[in-house]
């Protein structure tokens, strides 16, 4: 494996660094602050080819591979961490998913307009009672006459508020088993489908949160996605791409903390001196470089295991846990570091430890990643 970037992974980099610092840095404290999601800026990245990096050519993306993507992501969450998860649930949980599982037909309707920055998307999974017990969910959806009658409901999903398209698992048959399971896509305005407020959260404000509700909803075979009774087992599968991406949040995060905390410190004077050449400060900053290149490495590899089209489970929960952590650690420094205007928001460092926390809840708990990789070695992975 090489561990540094080809000349076309430096290009996307470059690419979306530059778009990101004269689309989104001058706006990611006002959208944090109003919780507004930037739709203009949305649809600047899809006309720019970044949303649909992963698609297919065929379906209007550029074909490339998962590391474009992570370098995509992190980008985005380096200048406002709640566009880059609400960019990545169009792309990856839901493009993604439909290029990989969707007919032919579910491929021209749905990919298209969302790559291009013109729709948005959301994946229901999570539900009040079913959250990192994945098999416990409760929505259910009975056969009526060659259509699917869906009731249920979904909560803590990213961009449902003002979301076009869904993809909602349902239950069709049994009880906490891996079968049973089935995969829809949803329009917004279909009859029995409606949206809560946004929540009002501690971090990540940009990307709106909320519910989904499902009351009789008609869906057709049509708006099966994957196999039919098999969505958990689909769902898995594909899971492998968004594992082997997690842990791009928290790198981009923790970068953002050190781009601004080495120049702080390196600035600001205390007792005469800069206060980067105190001892304390500099063990925050070893610390910071020395984690943040640790978690980008590791997680690039894990994202090449996935392109090779190995299981990466065990080493997918490793990045996102320790990745989360370090973020949290990060960002709780750089608000040291900066002292008390770390605590005010004229400085960044407050958004990006208010941001960083949801990595060790969304997407997997820390604690269920522990568990995921216990599991795996008492398996002997």
């Amino acid at each position: 494996m090489d561990f540094g970037l080809s000349v076309e992974h430096q290009m996307i980099q470059n690419s979306i660094r530059e778009f990101c610092k004269g689309e989104l840095d001058p706006i990611a404290d006002e959208i944090d602050r109003t919780a507004r999601f930037p739709m203009e800026v949305y649809e600047k990245a899809g006309k720019e080819g970044f949303i649909g990096a992963m698609i297919p050519e065929k379906y209007g993306g550029s074909g490339a591979d998962l590391l474009s993507f992570y370098i995509i992501k992190e980008e985005f969450c380096r200048s406002a961490g709640g566009m880059g998860v609400s960019v990545a649930i169009c792309a990856l949980n839901f493009c993604y998913f439909i290029s990989k599982l969707g007919t032919e037909e579910q491929k021209s309707k749905y990919i298209p307009p969302v790559i291009r920055g013109q729709k948005l998307a959301a994946y229901g999974l999570t539900e009040p009672n079913a959250g990192s017990d994945t098999l416990g969910i409760q929505t259910r959806a009975r056969r009526d006459e060659g259509h699917f009658i869906i009731n249920g409901s979904k909560t803590f999903i990213t961009n449902a508020p003002i979301a076009d398209y869904f993809i909602v698992i349902s239950r069709t048959s049994g009880e906490r088993s891996i079968k049973g399971g089935t995969n829809f896509i949803l329009e917004r305005g279909m009859e029995g489908l409606s949206t809560g407020e946004p929540f009002d959260k501690l971090g990540m404000r940009c990307s709106p949160t909320g519910e989904i509700f499902l009351d009789d909803v008609v869906a057709t075979k049509g708006q099966v996605l994957g196999t039919e009774e098999e969505g958990f087992t689909d769902m898995f599968n594909t899971l492998d791409a968004e594992r082997a991406l997690a842990a791009a949040t928290a790198t981009g995060i923790t970068q953002a903390c050190f781009d601004a905390s080495v120049p702080y410190a390196r600035k600001r004077v205390q007792f005469g001196k800069p206060i980067i050449s105190f001892q304390f400060v500099q063990g925050m900053l070893a610390e910071m470089a020395m984690n943040l290149e640790i978690a980008r490495t590791f997680a690039h590899k894990v994202v090449w295991l996935c392109e090779q089209g190995n299981k990466v489970v065990r080493e997918a929960a490793i990045a996102k846990l320790f990745a989360s952590e370090i973020a949290v650690k990060s960002a709780r420094d750089a608000v040291q570091i900066h002292g008390g205007y770390g605590y005010i928001k004229d400085y960044p460092v407050e958004r990006y430890y208010r941001d960083a926390k949801l990595g060790e809840i969304g997407g997997g708990t820390s604690e269920i990643q522990k568990w995921i990789i216990a599991r795996e070695l008492k398996r002997g992975a």
